[in-house]
């Protein structure tokens, strides 16, 4: 078939004169994933009734088999004017499949954030490669950023309302943090806001929202862990905010904590029993809630780990009139959260454009300026008795910090350098202050455990020379001129709650010197009391005493 692209529309020779097949419609491309060896199709740019041109990227597997009416279908429905009859709809079908083996290549992505030095989202793509890239299904949903009025706009009647209020610079810094988890090597993480009601935790979400969008942009907890996965797949590379925490079942928030932060989907298996792709993503969370997540998994019987706490920062709201402290010439807290509400529905969506823009022009650099930002900040907010788990999570503000100074010298922000540290630090500092010390959680709690158990114990050892029957918990004894407290193995870890399989709790008591042992595989004192053999914890009570005051005598440094 011989065709001709005018104008007002698509030809085709039939016999000696030209049909009209439907509206002017043109392949742009022949595109193909990253790999090269799926997801072949063509990028498409037609007119509809209206005079709009709309692109979207059709799959040559669509294109040319029984689902091909789908993409007729899609077509239709956006207003392209196809000729009447089946004979139309075949004729451009053919001319499609022959103008795609005859484009340009080009590379579609089929989710948002960085692919090489291109970062692409569901609007627009940003970025150099050596061959145009193009998102796959830009008009199959709704676009997942919005953007209304310019980033001037933005700086002035948002921006601005931000300055003298460190949790609004914080939440605007994680927001902006998110697309660089990949260059500083990071993984996932989340901020989760806990207050009482109306002290503005939902407006920090709308702030940080404002970066990419509109009110819109902030999702809800209230979603199945599945539902959740998915969400977060949708903002690869890009921050997610969740509402009210409380709202959402605690199973749900279990799974998803791990979901989201592990960042990869269910293992499934598609139609015929073989392994489906799993989506993945990385994404900063920005949370909000009345409740700690503790609480919340307090409800099923589960505790909050250690890995969880460090990944998911709980951070209670802070400042003079509940998460602000400036309010900026308006007399009632209310007012000014009204104004920034309203500006944020008016003026968003510039900033990440903008933002993007910045760093794929740095993006070859932006790994080795990140890595060198970082370690600066952590090594002026962390100290060496910190241990590794708090170090890791100051590491993530330092992130924070690292992209708002980044935001503030290139003009993205309209306040200072030094106020972005000032307002990361002491929110750091409320953070650390909530958590109330510096050491690992496990050895916190585990220490705090022991301080309580040590005075039951104090008063019921007997002497092992002296001893008579089981003896209680257990009996005392000098070694190497110091005392020794033996505990029963199974008493010691009922008292202090430690499950069967209990090294990894007490390795650090044994690195610590706070436990002696002559069976270093099980972390217990073997000897032998009233003839016969006796398997126990050997505790160091002085050594127990002399951690204990130096973790009171930091937290009261710090």
């Amino acid at each position: 078939m011989q065709y001709k692209l005018q104008e007002d529309g698509l030809y085709v020779l039939s016999g000696d004169h030209w049909q009209r097949v439907g509206g002017w419609i043109q392949v742009m491309a022949r595109t193909r994933l990253t790999d090269k060896r799926h997801g072949h199709g063509a990028l498409l740019e037609w007119q509809n009734f209206d005079g709009v041109k709309l692109r979207e990227v059709v799959y040559a597997r669509d294109l040319n088999s029984d689902n091909a009416r789908q993409v007729r279908d899609m077509l239709v429905d956006t207003g392209y004017p196809l000729t009447p009859g089946q004979a139309s709809w075949n004729r451009l079908q053919h001319y499609l499949l022959e103008q795609m083996a005859l484009a340009e290549p080009a590379t579609v992505v089929n989710r948002t954030g960085w692919h090489g030095g291109v970062f692409a989202t569901s609007n627009w793509t940003i970025g150099s490669a050596d061959e145009p890239h193009h998102f796959v299904g830009q008009l199959s949903g709704s676009a997942t950023l919005e953007e209304s009025g310019s980033l001037s706009d933005w700086q002035t009647y948002v921006g601005q309302l931000c300055r003298g209020n460190p949790l609004a610079i914080f939440s605007i810094g994680t927001a902006l943090a998110a697309p660089l988890i990949a260059s500083a090597g990071m993984e996932n993480g989340a901020i989760h806001l806990v207050g009482a009601s109306s002290t503005g935790k939902t407006t920090l979400l709308q702030l940080a929202a404002s970066v990419y969008g509109g009110n819109r942009y902030v999702r809800s907890w209230i979603s199945t862990s599945n539902g959740l996965a998915a969400v977060s797949s949708e903002h690869n590379d890009m921050l997610l905010p969740l509402d009210e925490i409380g709202m959402a079942r605690p199973e749900d928030i279990d799974t998803a904590i791990y979901q989201i932060m592990n960042g990869a989907g269910k293992l499934r298996a598609n139609v015929s029993g073989e392994l489906a792709a799993t989506s993945h993503w990385r994404t900063l969370v920005l949370s909000s809630g009345e409740v700690w997540i503790a609480e919340l998994l307090q409800q099923i019987g589960k505790p909050l780990r250690a890995g969880q706490q460090i990944r998911l920062v709980e951070l209670p709201v802070f400042g003079t009139y509940g998460a602000f402290d400036e309010l900026h010439g308006h007399t009632h807290p209310q007012q000014f959260v009204d104004e920034l509400k309203s500006s944020c529905q008016r003026y968003h969506g510039a900033v990440i454009r903008e933002w993007v823009s910045l760093l794929t022009e740095r993006h070859t650099e932006l790994s080795q300026y990140l890595n060198h930002e970082v370690g600066r900040l952590s090594g002026a907010w962390a100290n060496d008795q910190m241990a590794s788990q708090v170090q890791r999570v100051i590491r993530r503000f330092a992130l924070i910090g690292a992209a708002l100074c980044l935001g503030s010298r290139n003009f993205i922000l309209p306040w200072s350098e030094e106020e972005s540290l000032s307002a990361v630090h002491r929110t750091l500092k409320a953070w650390l202050d909530n958590r109330g010390h510096s050491r690992n959680s496990e050895e916190f709690r585990l220490l705090k455990a022991l301080e309580r158990a040590m005075k039951v114990w104090e008063r019921s050892l007997s002497d092992i020379e002296q001893a008579s029957g089981q003896g209680g918990a257990g009996f005392r004894r000098s070694h190497e001129g110091r005392e020794l407290w033996l505990i029963y193995k199974s008493h010691f870890l009922k008292r202090l709650g430690l499950p069967t399989h209990y090294m990894r709790e007490v390795e650090v008591l044994l690195q610590r010197d706070c436990l002696v042992s002559n069976e270093r595989s099980r972390g217990t004192y073997k000897t032998r009391v009233n003839g016969d053999f006796q398997r126990f914890f050997a505790l160091r009570p002085d050594q127990v005493r002399r951690q204990l005051e130096e973790l009171e005598r930091i937290e009261h440094e710090d």
